[in-house]
């Protein structure tokens, strides 16, 4: 009898030990999961994400072999540029003026403010001329279906209130906030916030016509901590979310730049008056889209900004309006950044030859085509029309081994200026450095990519020029693209 007693007592704390560690355990994992939901819904959105479907190993083989020919690049730069350029009368007055501005502008340079910037968001800057491409902008970034917030900048210097209503109003689905550099306000369709007039960072436009220092002011002063810019012309294809969170260079270097289809056109001392390597075979920027993380960048941008607004001088000899003064304003400050040299053309295609019409950008390891610059057409009196858009061309692989050549140019068999992809050394590429060649047939891509389908996955098509049907490499693009800007 006092056995079973004893077997009885047993049994019951064995019972209420084991209730005990099942409670201590299922409140440790309620813990856990209140604690550190942000591990979650990371793991989640790693899963998920378009840059993560690739297999792991040969996405770090493409970034080490990015990293290591990006690097080769930059070290092998010479320090002084070749001089054999003499420079005349009026250079040697003005490049001397801008040594001696530059070291102004530095000291103007103000810090980073911690706290006041945060998250990641959409910036435009628009004008009564980009109104139209503004438009047809938020409507693709509607069809997206991102929820990054959205902020356009503007003066009334440029365009009214009214109208920037109206373009605020048309776009309900949208975050989207406008936002004045006069009045230091932005507004939703509900409401009005002030922000701290001393980090609304203004334009300094003067008499220029064009409003190129809008743009980096834009960035500096939009209320992102990370932002991507687009010109008004500068389409996303995809939701951009994954290139802030999962883009590698841009995680590595906090900025991330694209080319045009020009090399470097300055003259050679201009890389001295910059205190830099000499960049001479670096493209110019494309400054139609910058994606930017502002704190690890703060000072290129701002010296950048500052360029910009002292653009009588800086836009005459450095660059073409805004865009390479990011270049250079990087450099000086020596601010780091990642050029993603992967060439790709959206344009039409007779049977033979191929004529690009856009500037298209993927992210670093080229897997997705993220944003179609669209900006040739109203330069050039070309329709937008699906013949004039239907064929993409793009040079997967390694960006920076020197192996393939993007240009702007006219080419003998096509009577219009185009953009041409080609391979190096130039077999096909004539006197004038344009071209001649014809699509071979091994370049064709006939496979239809789902919108997370990378377009590099495997080794086979690494350093390959692809050509395809636009829609196939960008869901939808040319469809929604056409019924929004007509």
């Amino acid at each position: 009898m006092f056995l079973l007693a004893k077997q009885h007592k047993r049994s019951k704390f064995i019972t209420v030990t084991c209730c005990l560690h099942t409670i201590i355990l299922f409140l440790l994992i309620i813990f856990i999961i209140w604690k550190l939901p942000s591990y979650f819904i990371l793991s989640s959105c790693v899963t998920s994400s378009a840059l993560n479907l690739i297999h792991a190993s040969f996405k770090d083989e493409l970034i080490d072999e990015h990293l290591a020919s990006y690097s080769l690049m930059y070290n092998n730069e010479s320090r002084v540029c070749n001089r054999e350029r003499p420079l005349n009368r009026a250079q040697e007055r003005d490049f001397s003026a801008i040594s001696k501005l530059l070291i102004t502008l530095r000291e103007q340079i103000v810090p980073y403010p911690n706290e006041y910037f945060h998250g990641r968001g959409i910036v435009l800057t628009v004008g009564q001329h980009q109104l139209k491409f503004a438009k047809v902008n938020l409507k693709m970034i509607e069809h997206s279906g991102t929820q990054l917030d959205i902020q356009i900048w503007y003066s009334f210097s440029q365009i009214s209130e009214a109208i920037m209503m109206e373009l605020l109003n048309n776009s309900a689905k949208l975050n989207l906030s406008i936002c004045c550099f006069d009045t230091a306000q932005c507004k939703t369709r509900t409401e009005t916030w002030q922000l701290d007039p001393a980090h609304v960072y203004k334009p300094g436009v003067n008499k220029l016509k064009k409003s190129f220092p809008f743009k980096p002011a834009a960035i500096i002063s939009a209320t992102f901590a990370e932002v991507l810019f687009l010109d008004c012309d500068a389409y996303i294809t995809r939701d951009p979310i994954d290139l802030f969170l999962f883009d590698p260079m841009y995680l590595k270097f906090g900025a991330l730049f694209f080319p045009d289809s020009y090399q470097s056109r300055q003259h050679p001392t201009v890389w001295n008056l910059f205190n830099t390597t000499c960049g001479e075979h670096e493209y110019e920027l494309d400054s139609a889209t910058i994606l930017v993380d502002k704190k690890r960048v703060w000072n290129g941008l701002y010296m950048t900004k500052l360029m910009n607004d002292n653009h009588k001088l800086f836009y005459k000899y450095v660059t073409d309006g805004d865009k390479d003064t990011f270049r250079f304003g990087f450099r000086y400050m020596d601010v780091k950044y990642y050029i993603v040299m992967i060439p790709c053309s959206t344009g039409s295609f007779d049977g033979i030859h191929f004529c690009g019409w856009t500037i298209c950008k993927t992210d670093s390891l080229a897997q997705h085509i993220y944003v179609n610059h669209v900006h040739m057409f109203k330069h050039v009196g070309i329709s937008y029309s699906p013949a004039d858009l239907d064929y993409t061309r793009i040079a997967l692989g390694d960006p920076n081994n020197n192996s393939f050549s993007f240009i702007q140019c006219r080419s003998i068999e096509i009577s219009k200026v185009c953009f041409h992809i080609g391979r190096k050394p130039y077999p096909q590429f004539i006197n004038n450095r344009c071209y001649s060649g014809g699509i071979q047939s091994e370049e064709f891509e006939y496979h239809q990519y789902t919108l997370d389908e990378p377009l590099l996955s495997q080794e086979s098509k690494k350093n390959q020029i692809l050509i395809s049907k636009t829609n196939n490499l960008m869901p939808h693009f040319v469809d929604n693209l056409l019924k929004y800007i007509q």
